[in-house]
Order: structure tokens, then C-alpha cells, then sequence
């Protein structure tokens, strides 16, 4: 059983490592086709030149920049505003006890499907066919009787409190 839970995750690293690299040499093939692209169109433009281009972009770029960010604090609010924030609207029939007692609804829905499937395990014990059921679902899964009566422990805390 652990052998066959730790191949079946191993398998699935595996097989997300593999996906992983895949996208990898993709990303790496379209940005050397881009390089090239970029080097074949630059090639004969003198140094000096791509130099003026790229000074002529970062001013272009921070201008830009600047100028919005004087436009949304320095702009007259009355006129349309570049950045409006508004306030959240809460419905009415929102209020706290209202998710609590969906909260609450949740827990007794669940804990009440656990009663269920305890009561299903316990009449399972009835006849032969059942017992050899009930022993292979605890044959195939060992710890969970456990984690049922962990559970009901959790939620009888809860009602406590």
C-alpha cells in the first residue's frame, strides 16, 4: 500500500516535471526566434543611432509616466477623475449571524453525512457479504474508521464551544 501511494505521487511529480521542462524549452525557443528577430532587424543600425533610439524611449517612457501621475494629484476633482475610487455597497440582509448560521448549517450537513456512513459501516456487519465488504474498504483504506471518529470528535468540540 505505501509503495503504491508513493510511486502514484512520484509518478505525478514525474510527469509534472516533464510538463514543466517542456514549457520551459518552449518559452527559451521563442525568445532565441525573438533575439534573432531583434538582431537581424538592428544589425545595421549604427551603435550611435540605437544609442539615440534608446535614450528617445526612456524619455518617451518616463514622460508618460510622469505626466499621468501629476494628472490623477494635481486635476481638478469636479472634472471627470483619471482614478475614482467608490464605496462598497454591503447588501442589507448581509449580516454576521446570517454566515454563521450557514456556518453552522455546513457543519451539521457534514457531520450528519459522517453519521451516515458510520451507521452504513456499522450495518454492514449484518450478513457475509456485507462483512466481507466492510473488511475490504478497511482492507484498502486502513485508517479511515480513525479518521471518522476523529472527525465526530472535532465536531462534537465544536458544538461545546
Amino acid at each position: 500500500m505505501i509503495l503504491r501511494k508513493g510511486n502514484r505521487s512520484s509518478n505525478e511529480n514525474l510527469l509534472k516535471d516533464k510538463v514543466a521542462i517542456k514549457i520551459t524549452k518552449i518559452l527559451l525557443k521563442i525568445q532565441d526566434k525573438f533575439s534573432a528577430f531583434m538582431n537581424n532587424n538592428t544589425k545595421n543600425i549604427p551603435a550611435k543611432n540605437l544609442k539615440v533610439l534608446l535614450a528617445a524611449f526612456c524619455l518617451l517612457g518616463a514622460g508618460s509616466s510622469i505626466y499621468f501621475i501629476t494628472e490623477a494629484i494635481f486635476k481638478d476633482d469636479k472634472l471627470q477623475p483619471s482614478l475614482k475610487i467608490e464605496k462598497v455597497n454591503v447588501p442589507n440582509y448581509f449580516e454576521e449571524d446570517d454566515h454563521l448560521q450557514i456556518e453552522q448549517s455546513a457543519d451539521s450537513s457534514a457531520y450528519e453525512a459522517i453519521q451516515r456512513f458510520e451507521r452504513y459501516m456499522d450495518s454492514l456487519q449484518q450478513t457475509e457479504f456485507g462483512r466481507r465488504l466492510h473488511d475490504s474498504i478497511l482492507l484498502i483504506r486502513p485508517g479511515l474508521m480513525d479518521s471518522i471518529k476523529v472527525m465526530k470528535e472535532i465536531f462534537n468540540s465544536k458544538i461545546k464551544l
